[in-house]
């Protein structure tokens, strides 16, 4: 073990014990909570030995953990991200997708914004309340009231990068913290969660918010690109695991531990893929135009989310084109997917104004790319599917001031988490979805 990794994990352990003393807790004001995001978090990642992630696993040996934290539907980054911190669905919290559905352009944008919010947050909450808070690179913050931000964007797309991250970005905010972005990280999914960990430590060593936000990516591209078990998710797991110990020693370093909560949660599973089927190729091959964007009469189409996608209708109260496109979809699902009504959907609280929706089977993703043939050939791993699927479950720990230690629990939800964490917090939320998980608080 090198020398750095071993003062890290010093660090974690004098975390953890400073928070397992019984102390008077601290007032609000003095109360500190870091979530960290780790995008497509797989329990095993901490649970199962074979994996090495020692900073994870000490945050479990001090604290509480799930052997499966459920999400929302489609179990993608950015409706399950803003569950974590809503503690409602989609269909209450307003983010549907990654993307937005435009029936003129299909995939339109991210939803990116703030404004795209239809419910308050756990940031909300705790300005209310008089804390502070600091967000780096969690979804759906562009132009959020939040004291430190780093807004998530889709900088790799971008022409001007650097520009855009800075107009997206509270003004001076790096020339404060002293950490500067380069250009070439953009697009190295390494650097980019080093820059991200680099800014997190330098928010908690200089500001000292009350709540903190952090989103890492490099498992979700990973497994992506390799699928589950892709010969590279170990050593990104080994990397994402420094970045939270370094985060944890910065918290230590500057004299929080004793009142500072850290919960780590993911947002997905993920399912290793080696077909995909082209929803809208189907649909156009039924005569339902499937693709608005070179189709202007277009009756029907998919928006695809990896492992679902919602079908929608030009016009959703026509019985005759709901039929139809049933009858298509059912025609071509053999054994590579199925459909979900609409009933269905009403009680995921997903997907609203979509006539039904579609999941596919195990080893397949759905596309909804037009002109291409209806299945080919994939590679790497996707998700999205319904989260009672087993292999969609995400991860879910908590340590610190007011947790208890030792507790395993079968299953939470994202739903949770903010309710957990505003009761951390001493807030006081709007009605939510979620529970308090009352069972892993001190």
């Amino acid at each position: 073990m090198s020398a750095r990794r071993a003062a890290l994990l010093l660090a974690i352990v004098a975390v953890l014990y400073a928070c397992a003393a019984v102390k008077p807790a601290p007032p609000p004001s003095q109360r500190h909570v870091v979530l960290i995001s780790v995008d497509a978090l797989r329990p095993e990642f901490y649970l199962d030995g074979m994996f090495e992630a020692p900073a994870l696993r000490a945050l479990v040996a001090g604290g509480s953990a799930a052997r499966a934290a459920e999400g929302v539907f489609p179990t993608v980054t950015y409706p399950n991200h803003t569950t974590i911190v809503t503690g409602v669905r989609p269909h209450r919290h307003g983010i549907l997708y990654n993307m937005t559905f435009d029936p003129e352009r299909g995939r339109d944008r991210w939803y990116e914004q703030a404004s795209d919010l239809k419910a308050t947050t756990l940031w909300h909450w705790a300005r209310e309340a008089g804390l502070t808070t600091a967000s780096v690179s969690w979804p759906v913050t562009v132009g959020a009231s939040i004291d430190l931000l780093l807004a998530e964007r889709d900088y790799w797309a971008r022409k001007e990068p650097l520009e855009d991250l800075r107009a997206a970005s509270t003004p001076g905010l790096f020339d404060r913290l002293g950490v500067q972005p380069a250009a070439g990280m953009f697009k190295d999914v390494e650097a980019w969660d080093r820059f991200l960990t680099d800014t997190a430590v330098a928010m908690i060593r200089q500001a000292r918010p009350n709540l903190l936000l952090v989103h890492l990516v490099q498992m979700d591209l990973t497994q992506h690109r390799q699928g589950r078990d892709g010969v590279d998710v170990p050593a990104a797991l080994r990397r994402v695991d420094g970045h939270v110990a370094a985060i944890l020693g910065a918290v230590t370093e500057a004299g929080l531990g004793e009142r500072t909560t850290v919960i780590v949660a993911g947002d997905h599973g993920f399912e290793t893929i080696t077909r995909t089927v082209e929803l809208n190729a189907i649909l156009a091959r039924a005569g339902l135009g499937g693709c608005p964007s070179r189709d202007p009469t277009w009756r029907a189409a998919a928006h695809a989310s990896g492992g679902a996608a919602a079908i929608f209708l030009r016009d959703p109260a026509d019985a005759t084109l709901r039929a139809r496109t049933e009858q298509a979809l059912r025609g071509e699902a053999g054994d590579r997917y199925r459909l979900v009504s609409r009933a269905q959907l009403d009680e995921l609280g997903a997907m609203p104004g979509a006539a039904l929706a579609v999941e596919a089977a195990p080893g397949y993703a759905l596309g909804g790319a037009c002109g291409r043939t209806v299945e080919h050939a994939a590679r790497g791993g996707t998700h999205g599917y319904l989260p009672s699927r087993p292999l969609m479950a995400t991860g879910f720990i908590a340590a610190g001031r007011g947790v208890r230690s030792g507790v395993l629990l079968d299953r939470v939800r994202l739903l949770d988490v903010a309710p957990t964490a505003a009761r951390l917090l001493s807030l006081s939320p709007p009605p939510v979805e979620g529970r308090v998980l009352e069972e892993i608080l001190r």
